[in-house]
C-alpha cells in the first residue's frame, strides 16, 4: 500500500495501515517552504515541521502554528512542497519535493498543529535510501546493543565454567590414569615373572632329558657288562676266587643299573610335572595376556589425553616474554630456574608435535637475550627476566642445546638458528683439542672429563655433519668415540664410567651409550650393548614407595641415578632416567628388527612397556595456577635426596617437573633425542 493512496478523509491517523511506515522513538526537524504547484512559486515562507512517521515514499510531518491562509492552501491541495532534512550525524541536509495527501488538525487555538501526509514528487535514491535507514537504525540500535550484551555475558560465563569444568576433567583423568596405570603395571609384570618361569621351567625340561639319555647310555654299558660277566662266570667257574669277584662286580652293576633306573622315574615324574606347570603358565600367560588386552582397550585413550595433558603442561609453563618454561614447580628455591637442558628438552617436545612457533620462542632467547660467560651459555636462566640464575658454565647444557637447533633444523627445514650450534660445536672442538686424548671436560673451569658430556657431544658432532658435510664435525665425532672406548669403557665389567678415572656407576651413562653410539656400531667397537643394558637392569633398577596426591601409596619400579645400595637414601626412582632407559630399549627393539630377531624384539619391547606403565603410576595433577590441573609428572619418588652425582633432588613429589615430563612424552612416542631422524 502505498501513501499516496491514503485517503484524505481519514481523519484518524492511528487508524491508518501502518506497513509503508516505522514508528520512530526520536524525530529530526524538517524545513519546508509551501510553492505553487503550476507556477512553482512560493506561497509562504520558509517553516519548521518534525517527522512523525516515515517511509520511502513519503512522511508524514507534524507542524506547529501554521497561518491561516496555509491552512487553506492544504485544504484545497493546490500546493506542493519544498522540503529541506536535517538527519542527525549526517552532514548534508537533504531535498525533496512532495504533494499533501491528507491532512489532519489535531490541536485548534493558539497555537495549533497539524498532522500532514506527503508523497514525495521528486527525491534522490540515495537520499530516500539514506532517511529509511536512519530509522531503521533508531529502531533496531537498542535490539542490537541487547543482543551484544547478551552474548557478551554468554561468552564470559561460558569461559569461566569451561575452565572450571577443565580443571575437574584433568584431575578426573589423572586419577584414572593412576588406576588403570597399576593395573597395566601389574598385569605387565605378571607377564615378565610367566616369561622367566616359563624358560628356566623350559630350560630344566630340557636338561633332564639330557640326564635321561645319559643314564640310558651308562644302563646299557652296565647291561653289556652284565653280559660279559655272565660269560665270563661261566667260563672261570673252576677259578672260585674270579668267581667271587665276579659276583662282587656283579652285584656292584646291578646296584647301580638298580639306582639309575630309579633316578630314571623320578626325572620322569619331574618332567610330567614340570610339563603340566608349563601348561598351567601357558594357560595363566594367556589369561594374562586377555586381561591386558582388555584394559588397554580403556587405557590407550586415557594414557593419550594424558600424555597430551602433559605436553599441554609444558606448554603452559613458558614464559610469554623470555621465551624460557620453568624447570620445576613446587620447590621455591628453583622457581626462578629455567635451566638450559630443560629448555632443550622442551624445544624438543614443541619440534617433536610440529608446534615450531613455541619452539622458536626458546631457541629465540638464546639467539638475542640469552648473556654468555667464557664464550658459552650459563646452565640456567630466570624464565621472566632472562637474567642468569646460575653462573656455572658446563658443557653439558651447551651441547644439549645445540642437539635442540639440530632437531628444530632438521624438523622444520629452517636454519636459521643453525649458526648458534655451530658455535657450540666449534667451542666444544677447542676444549677437545686442550686435551691430548681428546676428552672434553665438564667446562671451562672444571678439570673432570664426564661420560656424559662426551657421549652428548659425540652426538652433535654427528647432527652436523649430516646436515652440513663439513669433515671437522666428522673428525671430532671420531675422536669423541675413540676417548669414550678407551677412557670411559669398564671393560671388566662390560659398562660405561661416570667419567675418566671415575668408576662410579651413573644410570644414564648407560641409557645415552646406546641411544648415541647405537647397538651395531657399540657391538664393532667392543661394547656389548646387552650387557651394558643388562647391568643397568641388574644394578640401578629398584622398587620403592610413592605416595601420591590423593594419599594412596604405590610401589613403583624404576631406574635410580646409581647403585643404590651404595646410597643412604635407599632406592629412589627418577622418571627421567627411567624414561632415559625406556627410549633405549626402545633403540634395542628397533635394532633387533631389522635384523630379524623378533624374540628379542619382544622383549625389549615388553621391557619399555613394563617400565613406562610404572612411572606413569606417578602422574599428577598439576597444583599451580599456571599448570592450570594440566597432568605432569614429578622428578622423583623422594624430595631433597643426594643423587651421588654432586648434586640434589628438588623438593615437590606432587608437582611438575619439565626434565621428568619431556623425557616421558619421548619415552611415550619411541623418540631418541641423540639422533636425527
Amino acid at each position: 500500500m502505498e501513501i499516496n493512496s491514503l485517503s484524505p478523509k481519514n481523519k484518524n491517523p492511528g487508524n491508518i495501515e501502518h506497513r509503508k511506515y516505522i514508528r520512530l522513538n526520536v524525530v529530526f526537524p524538517v524545513e519546508f517552504q509551501f510553492i505553487d504547484a503550476e507556477t512553482a512559486g512560493s506561497i509562504s515562507d520558509i517553516k519548521q515541521g518534525f517527522t512523525r512517521d516515515i517511509s520511502k515514499s513519503g512522511i508524514c510531518l507534524e507542524v506547529n502554528n501554521l497561518e491561516e491562509g496555509l491552512d487553506q492552501v492544504i485544504k484545497e491541495g493546490r500546493a506542493k512542497l519544498d522540503i529541506r532534512f536535517h538527519i542527525p550525524l549526517s552532514m548534508p541536509e537533504t531535498k525533496a519535493t512532495a504533494k499533501i495527501v491528507w491532512h489532519e488538525k489535531i490541536k485548534s487555538g493558539y497555537p495549533n498543529k497539524y498532522l500532514i501526509g506527503l508523497s514525495f514528487l521528486k527525491i534522490d535514491p540515495k537520499d530516500s535510501n539514506r532517511i529509511y535507514f536512519h530509522a531503521t537504525r533508531v529502531i533496531l540500535t537498542p535490539a542490537i546493543i541487547a543482543v551484544l550484551f547478551f552474548f557478551l555475558v554468554s561468552g564470559i560465563s561460558y569461559f569461566y565454567y569451561t575452565g572450571f569444568k577443565s580443571k575437574a576433567d584433568n584431575i578426573k583423568l589423572v586419577k584414572e590414569m593412576n588406576q588403570l596405570s597399576t593395573k597395566k603395571s601389574e598385569l605387565e609384570k605378571n607377564l615378565l615373572a610367566l616369561d622367566k618361569e616359563h624358560e628356566v621351567v623350559g630350560c630344566k625340561i630340557v636338561f633332564n632329558e639330557d640326564k635321561i639319555e645319559e643314564y640310558k647310555t651308562q644302563i646299557k654299558d652296565l647291561e653289556k657288562i652284565v653280559t660279559d660277566t655272565k660269560t665270563k662266570d661261566k667260563l672261570i667257574l673252576y677259578l672260585e676266587n674270579d668267581k667271587e669277584k665276579t659276583k662282587k662286580i656283579m652285584k656292584r652293576v646291578l646296584y647301580q643299573r638298580a639306582r639309575f633306573n630309579q633316578k630314571m622315574k623320578d626325572l620322569d615324574r619331574e618332567n610330567v610335572y614340570l610339563k603340566n606347570r608349563v601348561s598351567r603358565l601357558s594357560n595363566q600367560k594367556i589369561s594374562t595376556e586377555d586381561n591386558l588386552k582388555d584394559l588397554l582397550a580403556s587405557f590407550n585413550a586415557i594414557e593419550e589425553k594424558n600424555i597430551s595433558s602433559m605436553y599441554q603442561w609444558i606448554k603452559n609453563n613458558q614464559n610469554r616474554n623470555t621465551g624460557l618454561v620453568m624447570s620445576y614447580e613446587g620447590d621455591k628455591d628453583l622457581e626462578e630456574a629455567a635451566f638450559t637442558y630443560d629448555q632443550s628438552l622442551s624445544s624438543q617436545c614443541f619440534t617433536l608435535v610440529g608446534d615450531q612457533e613455541n619452539a622458536k620462542g626458546i631457541l629465540d632467547f638464546y639467539r638475542s637475550k640469552a648473556e654468555k660467560s667464557e664464550g658459552a651459555f650459563a646452565n640456567a636462566y630466570n624464565p621472566h627476566t632472562g637474567k642468569i640464575a646460575e653462573y656455572y658454565i658446563h658443557s653439558g647444557p651447551n651441547i644439549w642445546l645445540g642437539i635442540a637447533i639440530a632437531q628444530y633444523t632438521q624438523k622444520f627445514k629452517d636454519d636459521e638458528y643453525l649458526t648458534i650450534a655451530e658455535d657450540i660445536a666449534k667451542w666444544l672442538i677447542a676444549l677437545q683439542e686442550e686435551d691430548k686424548n681428546f676428552g672434553i671436560r665438564g667446562g671451562p673451569e672444571f678439570k673432570w672429563f664426564s661420560t656424559e658430556h662426551n657421549l652428548d657431544a659425540y652426538a652433535l658432532f654427528g647432527m652436523l655433519y649430516n646436515m652440513t658435510e663439513d669433515d671437522k664435525y666428522l673428525e671430532a665425532q671420531n675422536r669423541a668415540l675413540d676417548w669414550l672406548k678407551k677412557s670411559a669403557f669398564n671393560r671388566l665389567e662390560y659398562r660405561l664410567n661416570r667419567g675418566k678415572g671415575d668408576a662410579t656407576i651413573a644410570t644414564d651413562t648407560f641409557a645415552w651409550a646406546i641411544a648415541a653410539i647405537g647397538p651395531q656400531l657399540l657391538k664393532e667397537s667392543g661394547m656389548d650393548p646387552e650387557q651394558i643394558m643388562d647391568f643397568a637392569e641388574t644394578n640401578c633398577m629398584v622398587t620403592a614407595d610413592y605416595a601420591r596426591q590423593d594419599g594412596e601409596r604405590v610401589k613403583v619400579t624404576g631406574f635410580d641415578f646409581g647403585k643404590y645400595e651404595h646410597m643412604t637414601k635407599g632406592g629412589i626412582v627418577s622418571t627421567e632416567w627411567t624414561s632415559q632407559m625406556i627410549v633405549s630399549f626402545n633403540v634395542m627393539a628397533d635394532y633387533y628388527k631389522k635384523n630379524g630377531d623378533f624374540n628379542k624384539v619382544k622383549y625389549y619391547n615388553k621391557k619399555a612397556d613394563f617400565y613406562f606403565s610404572e612411572i606413569e603410576k606417578m602422574i599428577v595433577s598439576s597444583p599451580s595456577k599456571v599448570g592450570q590441573g594440566q597432568s605432569c609428572l614429578p622428578y622423583s619418588t623422594q624430595d631433597d635426596v643426594d643423587t651421588g652425582h654432586g648434586w640434589r633432588i628438588t623438593h615437590g613429589t606432587k608437582t611438575g617437573s619439565t626434565a621428568g615430563t619431556a623425557y616421558a612424552i619421548f619415552a611415550k612416542y619411541n623418540y631418541n633425542p641423540l639422533i636425527l631422524e
